[in-house]
């Protein structure tokens, strides 16, 4: 069904106002409410909700709205009332719903009545009716049963946020607190709702009426066996309530962990990386620190080296002549005196550790007399031989050791180097993050999530089994009642009772379960189909996923839940995806009223989601409200020639009109 017109009269800022949609086939079934702020676009879904449920579902403060009828009217009123007197004062709203070939018509009317003093506007009642045209002629519908059946049928209350939409509805969908709405819609629309009231009426009926009286039997076995199973099964409600709950919490938790991977929006490593700069401008600075010492060390070399180089000449001769004077026996031999003298001493060779025969004592002696004999000069040369010998040997490994000193450097300041390169990117990749310590902080955050999620899954566990060990014991306890009872002949009929009522419960709770299941699973994959058709970014996602819970899942093409990251026309496209896939699941094709739609959304996107609501509404009927600065030249250039009427409204003193 779609709306052919609309026709407010006295209602708000409108006095005498019509709306007409037409359509013809080949040609968009879509159409355009136009108008400035304060003028009353959201009024017009306003004077929707209110004729047909009789309450406003999109006013701001209802505390202080003013009254539903027309200030103008009221004013006229009261020109009439004599002092103390009062008026009554009607606002109506008529409704045409038709078909597509428009052989079933509807008309929805409420009348509401209001009692006008000198002081206040006091609503006092509304009427409702309906007139249904079929087989072409018009009926009244008189029966209240008949006619709260015509609006469940055709736009039903329980589902109005997934016909009426305003942009921000749209934008906030799949937030936290909007998951409820969802389970309500998909139990409303699959009948699960009818299901599951039947379910409940049989188990109010056991619980309440035939558990009791097993429970307050004079015999005391069966009392006491019923009363037992009545404290295992509520247990067991205990059990089933907590798994739900965990469940959510770790939906929730989930859905965090997700906000915050948003947030750190591919910056992972950010805290580590906070922390390796950290570590990496210490690094630098002690490698400045090593690279100061070491230029300092090969200025030591460069000095050093400088007094032998200039003193080379002396020490090679002076070198040269010692070991000429020594080939000439003219020094005195190396030997140590005082190594001789302790030989002597102790008569006692200290190097082969043998005692010294006559002869050799004799030796030593005749040793130590030709040192005491040497000449003073020769002695200095034999001293300084070895002081020489070590010049040399320094002079020797100059090009080694400068070259060992110089690589060092060299080492020292390539690793200085490769640290500041890496300080650098690190830097730029900090910099990069908007807000690197809300950053860090929803890291950390997150790693909580994770810990307390594995927390309530183990609890969540914990909690299943025993739920298990609870229903073991209750099947136990059931067939030992049950034997009581068989040797009772006046509990007997009570008992098929209550099995009767068991069976029926089960049967329709599982009937229930699996309807929902088999519906969740339809809308993902419808939902998803139809996202991906109208989505202008391909490949972008892999699937949609709604949980026991009713939680969304949009996952991305690596599987992770993305919904967080989507802008806000993705969100806004993703909710339409949804309410198509709910209507066409559960085969109530109905059209779709939205208020602002591209309020919220960003200037690259408006007019991607311009061209979509063009796609929805080849299939059905699309009603848009547009502000000014919505409508600008793109937007308008997008939808030239896209919609089936235009309605430009205006306000002339205080009054709503179409111009």
């Amino acid at each position: 069904m779609r709306i052919e017109s609309i026709e407010i009269q006295d209602f708000r800022q409108y006095r005498n106002l019509l709306f007409k949609f037409p359509h013809s086939n080949g040609e968009n079934d879509l159409h355009i409410i136009f108008a400035n702020n304060g003028v009353g676009k959201t009024n017009v879904l306003n004077a929707i909700t209110w004729c047909l449920y009789d309450t406003e579902m999109h006013l701001g403060d209802k505390n202080t709205a003013l009254a539903i009828l027309n200030n103008q009217k009221v004013q006229e009123l009261r020109m009439h009332i004599p002092d103390g007197g009062n008026a009554i004062g009607d606002a109506t709203v008529r409704i045409l719903l038709s078909s597509d070939d428009g052989s079933e018509k509807i008309r929805f009317q409420r009348v509401g009545k209001f009692n006008v003093t000198s002081e206040a506007v006091i609503p006092v009642n509304t009427e409702f009716s309906i007139m249904h045209f079929i087989d072409g002629e018009w009926n009244s519908i008189d029966s209240e049963e008949e006619t709260l059946s015509l609006v469940k049928k055709n736009v039903p209350e329980e589902i109005h946020e997934y016909i009426f939409f305003d942009g921000e509805h749209l934008e906030s969908y799949f937030k936290a607190g909007q998951f409820e709405n969802i389970k309500n819609g998909i139990e409303e629309l699959t009948q699960a709702k009818i299901i599951e009231k039947a379910e409940t009426a049989f188990n109010n009926y056991l619980t309440g009426v035939l558990n009791p009286q097993i429970a307050n039997s004079s015999v005391k076995d069966i009392s006491a066996a019923q009363k037992e199973l009545d404290k295992i099964q509520e247990a067991i409600d205990i059990a089933i309530s907590s798994i739900q709950t965990l469940t959510t919490q770790i939906h929730n938790c989930d859905d965090e962990i997700a906000r915050l991977d948003n947030i750190i929006s591919g910056h992972i490593h950010v805290s580590e990386k906070t922390a390796r700069l950290k570590e990496v401008d210490a690094l630098i600075e002690s490698l400045k620190g090593d690279i100061i010492k070491k230029k300092a060390e090969l200025m030591v070399f460069a000095r050093e080296y400088i007094q032998y180089f200039a003193l080379y000449p002396s020490i090679k001769n002076l070198y040269a002549y010692i070991q000429e004077q020594d080939k000439q026996g003219k020094l005195p031999p190396r030997i140590d005196k005082f190594l001789l003298q302790a030989i002597e001493e102790h008569k006692h060779c200290l190097i082969c550790d043998q005692d010294l025969s006559d002869h050799s004592y004799s030796f030593i002696q005749e040793l130590r007399k030709e040192l005491e004999v040497s000449s003073e000069t020769s002695a200095l040369l034999n001293k300084s031989v070895v002081v020489l010998r070590q010049y040399l040997d320094k002079l020797s490994h100059y090009q080694e050791r400068r070259i060992a000193l110089i690589e060092e450097e060299k080492e020292l300041r390539r690793q200085c180097a490769e640290y500041l390169e890496e300080e650098k990117q690190l830097n730029i990749y900090l910099m990069n993050i908007p807000n690197t310590e809300a950053v860090t902080k929803a890291i950390e955050e997150k790693q909580k999530y994770r810990k307390t999620r594995d927390e309530i899954v183990a609890k969540k566990g914990v909690e299943e089994e025993h739920k298990k060990v609870l229903e073991n014991q209750y099947y136990k306890q059931s067939k030992s009642l049950q034997l009581l009872i068989d040797k009772n002949k006046q509990l007997e009929k009570i008992s098929k009772q209550a099995d009767y009522c068991k069976m029926c419960r089960n049967v329709l709770k599982e009937t229930r379960l699996d309807l929902l299941e088999e519906s969740r699973r339809e809308m993902e994959q419808e939902t998803f189909d139809t996202f991906t058709q109208l989505l202008w970014k391909k490949d972008s996602f892999s699937k949609v996923e709604i949980l026991e819970d009713y939680t969304f899942r949009l996952l991305d093409k690596y599987g992770s839940q993305t919904l967080g990251s989507c802008s806000a026309a993705e969100r806004a496209l993703l909710a339409l995806s949804f309410t198509l896939a709910l209507q066409k699941v559960s085969m109530h094709d109905s059209l779709l009223f939205i208020d602002t739609p591209i309020g919220r959304v960003d200037q690259d996107n408006r007019l991607n989601f311009v061209k979509t609501l063009c796609e929805i509404a080849k299939t059905k009927q699309v009603i848009l409200t547009f502000t000014p600065v919505e409508y600008d030249d793109k937007v308008a250039t997008a939808l030239q020639d896209q919609y089936a009427s235009f309605n430009r409204l205006t306000i002339e003193d205080g009054i709503t009109i179409i111009k």
